[in-house]
């Protein structure tokens, strides 16, 4: 953003981070009360607006903890068409729950998914129903102090971290970097294979993490290409194949380079972040690209784009998603999953049923 541009934005900037702050401030002195429950909560949240992977984050801490415990996730569902509590099912689609939501329990079945705007009522709703649940996983939840999670995980990216960014209109940053100390754990996600010692020491000295807290680092991997509509079929990227990409996420650079890298070209067409696809779109396209035949997306786009199956197929193009998993890197590594279950079993004193 050009200098020019900053200055003029600058007193919505300090307007906005006022009112933040005087909330954290409210929060902290408890002249506003947080709920606490009696099972733990965790949650995965960040400072800034969208792009820093908490979907996949929040796929690891599930299948770090499924094998031992009964899961329930609870989020926002963004950009949904109804409000409230509801609880996800196979049937619903992500008009009805949003795209992250429903991608979640298509995908691990046995976790309880639900979605509803206040946490603070949603959490007993979810407990209430499904009384088993053991811990719940809160998604994009860092700013909503109502609740006081157990286990409180702030991501932020290798490429855009907090310490570089600034507080919104100016930047990206929902509120000031000094948000970072009600995290218990800070994740620097979409690291580089590249990603060595060297840089991990220079990203905590710029973190300054207190003694409580613990620095993790991730990077994303991506898995093969599947048809949305016949998962047996699978896609091999070829540089003797261009390849057309379409999105509706946060922030798909990491995504078209990755592409673009085992491909003859790549053309990308990309929307709005949790953007619900219309047919005269998908229709202009297909007239400016009609020889592209395969396309290509995420899996959270695919629960959007999944509304017009009926036209993929009418027009005979493959929809092909590529999955992505956070995988954690890192001369720590191995220490995070002890970190998350250790205060589990803490917590469990008690062996825990199957």
């Amino acid at each position: 953003m050009k200098l020019f541009f900053k200055i003029l934005l600058l007193p919505l900037a300090i307007i906005y981070g006022s009112i933040i702050w005087l909330r954290n401030w409210l929060y902290k002195s408890n002249f506003i009360g947080s709920t606490d429950f009696e099972i733990p909560v965790i949650s995965v949240g960040n400072l800034s607006v969208g792009g820093t992977g908490k979907t996949p984050f929040v796929e690891l801490l599930i299948e770090l903890l499924q094998p031992n415990y009964k899961i329930g996730v609870l989020s926002r569902g963004y950009k949904r068409k109804t409000t409230g509590y509801v609880a996800v099912k196979h049937a619903h689609t992500s008009k009805e729950v949003g795209d992250e939501p429903l991608m979640i329990r298509l995908k691990y079945p046995d976790v309880q998914v639900s979605v509803g705007e206040q946490r603070v009522f949603a959490i007993p709703r979810l407990l209430s129903e499904h009384p088993e649940t053991q811990v719940i996983l809160l998604d994009d939840a860092f700013q909503h102090q109502s609740v006081r999670p157990d286990i409180n995980i702030l991501l932020t990216t290798y490429d855009n971290p907090f310490w570089k960014d600034h507080i919104l209109p100016i930047g990206t940053l929902r509120e000031f970097e000094s948000g970072k100390k009600r995290a218990n754990i800070i994740v620097i996600t979409k690291c580089p294979q590249t990603f060595n010692e060297s840089d991990e020491r220079k990203i905590i000295g710029s973190i300054h993490p207190d003694g409580t807290q613990k620095v993790f680092f991730s990077e994303l991997k991506y898995g093969t290409a599947y048809n949305l509509l016949d998962p047996n079929d699978h896609l091999i990227f070829s540089k003797e194949h261009a390849e057309l990409l379409i999105t509706g996420i946060a922030n798909a650079d990491h995504l078209e380079n990755y592409i673009e890298e085992r491909s003859k070209e790549i053309v990308h067409f990309n929307f709005d972040d949790h953007h619900f696809f219309e047919e005269d779109e998908l229709e202009n396209i297909l007239k400016n690209y009609p020889a592209f035949k395969r396309w290509i997306t995420t899996e959270k786009d695919g629960v959007r784009l999944a509304l017009h199956k009926n036209w993929f197929i009418k027009n005979n193009i493959s929809l092909y998603c590529l999955p992505v998993k956070t995988k954690l890197t890192g001369s720590n590594k191995d220490e995070f999953a002890k970190t998350i279950s250790g205060y589990l079993e803490y917590f469990y004193t008690e062996e825990i049923p199957n």
